[in-house]
């Protein structure tokens, strides 16, 4: 997943990463924002750092107000799930689950409502439940009453084939990945 970002630009894109993590490439263009610099300030970068909903949803709303990045990429973006459900974990009840699908689902909506000339990718794993193979969730509101996919046009599945990272553009009953004929040639 990670590694696909080398073929972006850099400058035209925000990358949100849910874990603090090295980019597996060489990543010259790509610079931590607000990272301490040696006089002191704060370099003004195109990765943030947050596993929290409502700075991914607060990063979402902002992507409108930016003059030269319109393609934001949340990876991982499934690591906003669980890092809720474990900062809850000892909260009892129904409810907090309700609420942490509702999390999701408004950052869901945020970027669907987002302008035409703007795109949000959702970098997640996957996980296999009595043979279907899915995003990876927390939840069964979520699975079941929410499902994620369903929301996006276009869901790439990346696999390795003959020894190659390639993507599933097209699955099965069994698959979620789906892409218009003509995304690729």
């Amino acid at each position: 997943k990670s590694y696909s970002l080398r073929n972006f630009n850099p400058d035209d894109v925000m990358l949100l990463q849910c874990i603090p993590k090295m980019l597996p490439f060489k990543s010259a263009g790509w610079k931590l924002h607000g990272k301490l610099l040696p006089d002191g300030s704060k370099q003004r970068g195109n990765v943030l750092r947050s596993d929290n909903w409502e700075t991914v949803l607060d990063t979402i709303y902002r992507m409108v107000q930016s003059k030269t990045r319109r393609v934001l990429i949340i990876d991982d973006f499934q690591v906003v799930m669980q890092h809720e459900n474990m900062n809850r974990a000892y909260q009892t009840g129904y409810a907090k689950f309700t609420e942490m699908a509702d999390h999701i689902w408004r950052i869901i909506m945020a970027a669907t409502e987002l302008p035409d000339d703007f795109r949000v990718y959702f970098l997640a794993h996957t996980e296999e439940t009595e043979g279907k193979i899915r995003m990876k969730t927390t939840g069964k509101m979520l699975n079941e009453k929410l499902t994620p996919e369903g929301y996006f046009s276009i869901v790439l599945r990346a696999i390795k084939k003959d020894g190659k990272h390639v993507f599933l553009i097209k699955g099965d009953d069994n698959d979620t990945a789906k892409a218009p004929p003509d995304l690729f040639p």
